[in-house]
């Protein structure tokens, strides 16, 4: 970090290639997450007439590095189907707060370079919310990209396979086979100038990593090097990305991901929060989703909630959250015109859930066909088990099918929670949590042979922690759940108040060894904060 953080007179020493993977916690899909929902959609086109599994070692593409663009073709046959899948799938996703981070780190030229292999605009639409004035070039056309001058002041970024607003968009195998002409000599040009630093990036493309695994054996190009960042976990690696880390001048970094690195980044050079974020005068609605969207995972990591509540702090300071009562309440004109989805982040904040469900049901009332909005109303309601009410509010439509299954179970109608969720997996057999949450109710009207066979489909489906342990509380295999439930608890795919809350393990919410496991990691959760 300090070979990024120390420049010459101002000028950058690197600049950043960015993958699907620093989007993720901005709402966009990974190619990872694309890749699992595609084989289970392809699986049930062929009729399911073998197990998800043995199916899966039969194709030819299983875990090839190139199976991201079989897949795609292979689901979407001509390019503007394709091209309307990309713009479905980042339509409703939101620059977070690593792209607020590097937006800062691009206006004081710590970067002045980007490429990336995303058709999504989260970090130019970042430099709209989160600056004042940065107004970066942005460059998807082949023919366009040598009017890009190397020496602009202007921050850069340049979309190596392009932007889905355009035809020109690549996703095939044979689209990746090689970079425009145009683009690979630009490509060339700042390589002989810059480092490289490489982030959320797995080296699917065969025409990035051929050209990098050709320029970093050439004294002239990437001179500072070619850092590629990974998670802290291990991650699997193909044989070219395996192949290039294998030369002098490429270095892996571990990093505990996009927005992180980014913090880390922001914080060793010193820099101050962005005016828009700190000052509420621009907090317009689509910067506060910032805010009130942030992840309890992403609040563990130190520095990012470290500056979450400095602008909660500061936001803070022109409205007043109390009473001589102690009631919640807005007294300045500017506080009580603030969006309701911040007003509900602050004050839940501040006194707790309780006092912040006003807010959030007007933050639903503002938006009624936001899912999340709807989602986050519904999921207050269980957790401050206002059970009328929210049997009232599912009624409407705004909930999607499968999520509605698992709300209706805190309402205890396990018929219709059987209904839904029968209705969903007639069309989708392979959504876990309609099935789990169907086994639920089948469980508890004693339907136990049903359930087996739905417990059974989930072990052949379902990999993830939590959902495995849910599949373990059902069977009654309280070892294995508690296993699990720690597995998943320590990589911050569920908290402590899932598991208490969650129906799947209503059987165990009272059962001491559970309990321990809780408090254990409710300490730690405590820590973090």
């Amino acid at each position: 970090m300090d070979a990024i953080i120390t420049r010459n007179q101002d000028v950058p020493n690197f600049c950043l290639l960015l993958g699907s993977g620093a989007s993720i916690t901005s709402g966009v899909t990974s190619a990872n997450g694309l890749i699992d929902d595609w084989r289970r959609k392809l699986h049930s086109r062929e009729g399911k007439r073998i197990s998800y599994r043995k199916w899966l070692e039969k194709g030819k593409w299983y875990k090839s590095e190139d199976e991201y663009s079989i897949l795609f073709e292979l689901m979407y046959d001509r390019a503007e189907l394709r091209r309307a899948f990309v713009e479905e799938k980042i339509v409703a996703a939101r620059p977070g707060i690593g792209y607020m981070y590097l937006t800062n780190l691009l206006k004081n030229n710590v970067f002045n370079v980007v490429f990336t292999t995303n058709f999504d605009d989260l970090l130019n639409e970042a430099c709209y919310l989160y600056s004042e004035e940065l107004r970066p070039i942005v460059c998807a056309h082949d023919s366009a990209v040598n009017s890009i001058r190397i020496t602009s002041a202007r921050p850069k970024i340049i979309k190596l396979h392009g932007d889905y607003l355009f035809e020109n968009i690549k996703n095939t195998m044979s689209e990746l086979e090689t970079l425009e002409s145009n683009m690979k000599k630009k490509f060339l040009q700042f390589a002989r100038e810059y480092g490289l630093i490489v982030v959320g990036y797995s080296g699917r493309d065969r025409s990035v990593m051929d050209l990098l695994d050709l320029l970093v054996r050439h004294d002239d190009y990437f001179k500072q090097g070619i850092y590629w960042c990974e998670q802290d976990a291990e991650e699997e690696r193909g044989n070219r990305l395996s192949n290039l880390l294998k030369r002098d001048k490429v270095f892996i970094a571990k990093i505990p991901g996009f927005d992180e690195f980014m913090a880390e980044l922001h914080h060793m050079a010193n820099l101050s929060l962005p005016e828009p974020m700190i000052n509420p005068l621009w907090m317009a609605r689509d910067r506060q989703k910032l805010i009130s969207g942030i992840s309890k995972e992403q609040r563990a990591y130190g520095l990012i909630d470290e500056d979450i509540n400095e602008m909660q702090e500061r936001i803070s300071q022109i409205i007043s959250l109390e009473d001589e009562e102690g009631e919640g309440v807005f007294v300045s004109d500017i506080g009580s015109h603030l969006p309701a989805s911040l007003k509900a982040t602050l004050i839940r904040q501040k006194r707790g859930l309780e006092s912040a469900l006003e807010a959030i049901k007007e933050t639903y009332e503002e938006a009624p066909d936001d899912f999340e909005a709807a989602y986050d109303y519904a999921d207050t309601l269980v957790r401050l088990n206002k059970k009328e009410v929210l049997k009232e509010f599912l009624e409407g439509d705004v909930i999607s099918d499968d999520y509605k299954t698992y709300f209706l179970l805190h309402t205890g109608d396990d018929d219709k929670v059987i209904d839904v969720a029968t209705a969903v997996l007639s069309s989708e057999p392979s959504n876990a949590m309609a099935r789990i949450n169907r086994a639920i109710s089948l469980k508890r009207l004693g339907r136990l042979k049903e359930m087996k066979n739905d417990l059974k489909i989930l072990d052949d489906e379902v990999t993830l922690s939590s959902y495995l342990a849910g599949v373990a509380a059902l069977r009654n295999q309280k070892g294995k759940l508690l296993q699990l439930l720690e597995k998943a608890l320590v990589d911050h795919a569920i908290s402590v108040d899932d598991i208490e809350v969650f129906p799947v393990f209503e059987e165990y919410h009272g059962d001491k060894d559970l309990m321990d496991l809780c408090e254990k990691f409710r300490r730690v959760e405590t820590r973090e904060e």
